[in-house]
């Protein structure tokens, strides 16, 4: 039985929401496959000069799953993860060379492969649309979310930072992206602060992201009642989200929207906005407010921190919500479909 490629160039880059469900589905797959990635570091454009020139000679003709966005042109027999059509719909948000780059080599692979594989039913929509392909050839496979992302009390061995420990606060998830609309929240935070409890902190958890992909934004916050805890590892995530009062992801835009979900696994309430995928994965498990209204926004806080018993409700909406996507699952899915080049 011949074996499947897997375009491994994820496997040197940092684990982010692409890289982790690349992973995650990869180690699961039960069909034969070999994982191909650089030698050492590759950004940029030598990741891309890597997976356009030397991964097509590596294969030797076999099938590749190219499983973060882009694959190399030369391989029509293909089948290629786009999460989201973000990039072909607001290269506003991106640093121009990036979007220029994407704008152009997206298009080509779809109509070069023979799969588009995406992780929701919005994202099929609009990759649909704008790369011009109908929908028989974009495939669904719902994402999932890690055994790790359960509740998780803190403790001796998985303390709280100093900064929250003992104190009420909220979450948020925050690469330095404009889609991820923190102008809006911190205008929320202002407006609630003064109604909310005395000691209530904002947590925002998340690196600054890559200036090449998404050009120069808005810089660390220094804020009275707001905490920033940079970059943490996804064993201590649990933790953090399980404590709070809540996560708050008021993202303008997602393909799927992971963090949110990973968040209701572990008991925590979420706010989302109602745009693009996160009414279709968070279901009604989640608070609804405008993406362009920090007042709504600054009343769910309120409501949230004041009434444990809606806590209660949408940790266990959300547990149950959480429940219905699982990377066996998907990983499956993948298996079916790679199936016919094994």
């Amino acid at each position: 039985m011949a074996e499947i490629v897997i375009n491994g160039r994820f496997r040197r880059q940092r684990l982010t929401g692409t890289q982790r469900v690349a992973a995650e589905i990869t180690r699961r797959l039960k069909t034969p496959h070999v994982v191909i990635e650089p030698m050492g570091d590759l950004g940029g454009g030598r990741g891309h000069a890597w997976e356009q020139c030397v991964l097509p000679l590596r294969a030797r003709g076999r099938a590749v799953w190219a499983p973060c966005n882009t694959g190399p042109l030369a391989i029509g027999r293909q089948v290629v993860t786009i999460h989201d059509a973000a990039v072909l719909e607001h290269p506003e948000w991106f640093a121009p060379n990036f979007a220029r780059f994407y704008g152009r080599l997206l298009p080509l692979l779809a109509k070069r492969v023979d799969r588009i594989v995406t992780v929701s039913e919005f994202s099929r929509a609009r990759l649909g649309e704008r790369l011009g392909l109908s929908p028989d050839r974009i495939e669904v496979i719902w994402n999932g979310v890690g055994e790790i992302f359960r509740p998780t009390p803190a403790g001796p061995d998985t303390p709280l930072p100093p900064a929250l420990a003992g104190r009420p606060y909220f979450t948020t998830l925050f690469t330095q992206e404009p889609r991820k609309n923190l102008a809006l929240l911190l205008a929320a935070w202002r407006l609630a602060r003064p109604h909310l409890p005395a000691d209530a902190v904002l947590a925002i958890i998340g690196g600054k992201g890559s200036a090449s992909v998404f050009g120069e934004g808005q810089e660390g916050v220094q804020e009275d009642g707001i905490v920033r805890c940079g970059y943490v590892p996804d064993a201590m995530l649990p933790v953090l989200l399980s404590s709070g009062l809540g996560l708050i992801y008021p993202s303008l835009y997602e393909g799927f929207g992971l963090p949110a979900l990973e968040a209701m696994a572990c008991g925590s309430p979420v706010i989302v906005t109602r745009l693009t995928s996160l009414p279709e994965i968070c279901g009604d498990a989640a608070l609804y407010v405008d993406a362009r209204d920090p007042e709504d926004l600054a009343v769910t806080l309120r409501r949230l921190a004041h009434d444990a018993a809606l806590r209660a409700d949408l940790g266990r909406r959300g547990q149950e919500r959480a429940n219905l996507f699982n990377w066996d699952r998907a990983a499956s899915r993948m298996d079916a479909l790679l199936a016919s080049y094994a």
